[in-house]
């Protein structure tokens, strides 16, 4: 590498982060380990000015505790990568942040790529590979979605856009007014939403388990288990953590997801599979780094650097005009 590397994160407001869970500052700390430059903007930090991206931007000078220098602007084209990790929900803010990262120049890194971003979802994904995942209907129509629990008598209902077990609920044929709580989830008019119902599957009490790619390739992965008498089990809806490993099913499933997740610039992505099925890709902001740490004694995050060090190595800054966004160089 014949230049200095400079990583811009993208990330939620400080405040909110949860830092026994965040993977971000494993990353940040790493790369500033490794002497490359790295720096922090939230949303409202990003400006387009006629076609050239700027970011209010302020280096980290340290991940972990975190420290922030003061803020100053800096274009697009003077980092080396860009890393969002904003979190769900992928609501209109998130829609018009991959907009405007759409300018960033065509030399500079996404990881995860934006454009993948916009056009998957990480509950609807999964479905491309429809004998992996347990049944699943996705619609607004409360009909439709009333007849699939008819079918299947205990379904999860979840919002398509959001993360971390947040506004999933669980209905079944033996609930008193399970047909109210399929309407009220829906919603209603120009309120109605579409949401994803699917099987209830048992096996959750055994654990959820989160297997973490990269570049298609499985590095770690970690069982959580939900609380007594719970069925989330999400780290952030209080589930415990445990070693696990890959079933022979589940790497081949792997296998399998790995060539789209490569050619579509997803170099970051959390699988979670229940009972051998495959429930979610999370690749908006793949989190349980430091969770797979743990009960691996693992330190995935120098993996992970390596890989978008390399990438980055790989591209002469010299070689796209610092003025040419991904817009007019794809």
């Amino acid at each position: 590498m014949t230049h200095t590397p400079s990583f811009l994160f993208i990330m939620d407001p400080a405040e909110t982060l949860n830092l026994e869970t965040e993977t971000s500052l494993l990353l940040m700390d790493e790369l500033i380990t490794r002497g490359v430059a790295v720096y922090w903007a939230e949303v409202d930090d990003l400006i387009l000015r006629q076609n050239t991206l700027l970011v209010q931007a302020r280096r980290v000078e340290a991940a972990m505790p975190l420290t922030l220098s003061t803020q100053a602007e800096k274009p697009a084209a003077a980092f080396s990568a860009i890393v969002p990790r904003t979190d769900p929900p992928v609501n209109e803010a998130f829609l018009h942040l991959t907009y405007l990262l759409d300018f960033a120049p065509g030399h500079v890194h996404q990881f995860n790529r934006v454009t993948a971003l916009r056009d998957m979802n990480e509950k609807l994904l999964p479905l491309v590979w429809p004998d992996l995942v347990p049944p699943t209907l996705t619609t607004m129509n409360t009909a439709a979605i009333e007849a699939f629990v008819e079918e299947q008598s205990t379904v999860v209902l979840k919002p398509l856009g959001d993360c971390s077990g947040r506004g999933i609920v669980r209905v079944g044929t033996s609930d008193d007014g399970w047909q109210e709580a399929v309407r009220a989830f829906v919603g209603h008019g120009a309120a109605a939403r579409t949401i994803q119902a699917q099987a209830f599957l048992p096996d959750v009490a055994a654990g959820d388990k989160r297997v973490f790619l990269l570049n298609g390739e499985p590095i770690g992965a970690v069982n959580r288990v939900p609380r007594e008498g719970a069925y989330l089990a999400n780290i952030h809806q209080g589930a415990r953590v445990e070693a696990t490993e890959l079933s022979a099913h589940e790497r081949e499933a792997v296998a399998r997801i790995a060539p789209l997740l490569r050619r579509r610039g997803l170099m970051l992505v959390g699988a979670d599979f229940i009972g051998g099925y495959l429930t979610e890709l999370n690749i908006t902001s793949p989190s349980a780094v430091r969770q797979i740490n743990a009960v691996m004694g693992a330190r995935l995050e120098r993996q992970i650097v390596d890989a978008m060090l390399a990438a980055v190595s790989d591209t002469d800054p010299q070689g796209v005009p610092d003025t040419c966004p991904v817009l007019c160089c794809a």
